[in-house]
């Protein structure tokens, strides 16, 4: 049998993830998580407990995502959408809404803008649905203007999708830039999964404009990474498009109780959310201290940087950390990011962040 006249054009678009990062991470409990963009702090107390609780009911399916009023209306609460549950839907995380959205709205040959650099799965998903990704590039700080993105688009883009704050470089494209690609013909999908950490959202944009689709996650701001839960807040009739093409029960119970109990726990949010911000924000400082070392200002839960000045590469970095327990992102030669010289370093508690800012600056000035 020849298996590749047997196997989708799906299959032959798509490429394997490197998820060699997390397999270490797992592996060596010792090391400190800094590669995934995670929560480096435990969930609510509460969420523990209502796991716990809902334990022996594991034997049960859960209530279908899409259906579930409780969930729902809480998550309309949280990001102030006055509408209520009809408003929201729920993914397997935000990585299952990643399909979602392309699987209900592109179609073979349509054309999707992606800012570059941004998060690598949005170039690798959409084209098992017959779509074709075109660049959006920045200037040399990775900013972007509207006419980046009109001068991009044809009469085939069907859809603008991009992060804000960006991943992986923390960065915000304006939210003016943004109502303006809502006045176009375009879906516009605004992935917000950093939202919390930049004190700003656009969901309140949403009952202007019918195109714009916010996607947001519970696996940085609210420590629930390893639940895998994501949504998206849409108007109605988006919503009912997208259930639509939804895997019923695509929700764990774990899932959807965990959420619940997170969100009724906003205080334990708020504060993990400002350690975060305060722990970005000092060691952002500590590394523009460093000569030759080039950091980008973030609006999200990790700090980007460039070392090609210093004569070093990243993987020597990189290397340094892992000698002293710290696990990073290499980012070199990613999409939008040439070079040897780009790794990652998500915000940890303080002292993850003075113990990563010492090995940085101590081998960047050749003292260890």
């Amino acid at each position: 049998m020849d298996l590749d006249q047997k196997v989708s054009r799906a299959v032959k678009r798509g490429k394997i993830y490197n998820m060699e990062h997390f397999h270490q991470a797992w592996e060596d409990p010792n090391l400190r998580r800094l590669m995934g963009n995670e929560l480096l702090f435990p969930p609510s107390p509460r969420v523990v407990e209502a796991l716990q609780a809902v334990l022996k009911s594991a034997n049960y399916y859960p209530e279908d995502a899409s259906t579930n009023q409780k969930l729902r209306a809480q998550l309309a609460d949280y990001v102030g959408i006055d509408g209520g549950p009809d408003w929201i839907t729920l993914g397997n995380g935000s990585m299952e809404i990643i399909d979602m959205l392309p699987m209900t709205f592109i179609d073979e040959g349509d054309e999707i803008l992606l800012p570059t650099p941004d998060y690598s799965p949005y170039t690798r998903r959409p084209l098992l649905f017959g779509g074709r990704v075109v660049d959006v590039l920045p200037d040399e700080a990775f900013n972007y203007t509207l006419q980046s993105f009109l001068q991009r688009i044809t009469p085939k883009t069907k859809m603008i999708l991009l992060s804000r704050p960006n991943a992986p470089v923390g960065n915000m494209i304006d939210r003016e830039v943004i109502e303006a690609l809502c006045d176009t013909d375009c879906m516009v999908v605004v992935d917000e999964a950093y939202a919390e950490f930049s004190g700003q959202s656009l969901c309140g944009l949403v009952a202007e404009h019918p195109n714009l689709i916010i996607s947001r996650t519970f696996s940085k701001a609210l420590g629930l990474g390893g639940i895998r839960l994501g949504f998206i807040v849409a108007q109605p009739e988006v919503i009912g498009a997208v259930n639509r093409i939804r895997m019923p029960l695509n929700v764990s119970l774990f899932g959807l109780v965990a959420a619940s109990a997170a969100l009724e726990d906003p205080e334990y949010i708020r504060t993990n959310v400002h350690k975060v911000i305060e722990n970005r924000e000092y060691f952002y400082g500590r590394l523009s201290e460093i000569p030759d070392l080039k950091a980008y200002p973030s609006y999200g839960n990790s700090i980007l940087i460039n070392c090609d000045a210093t004569g070093h590469t990243a993987g020597d970095y990189i290397q340094k950390l892992l000698e002293a327990g710290y696990l990073v992102r290499n980012q070199s030669n990613a999409r939008g990011l040439p070079g040897d010289g780009f790794f990652r370093v998500t915000i940890g508690t303080r002292e993850d962040m003075e113990g990563v800012a010492r090995v940085i600056r101590n081998f960047t000035l050749g003292e260890g």
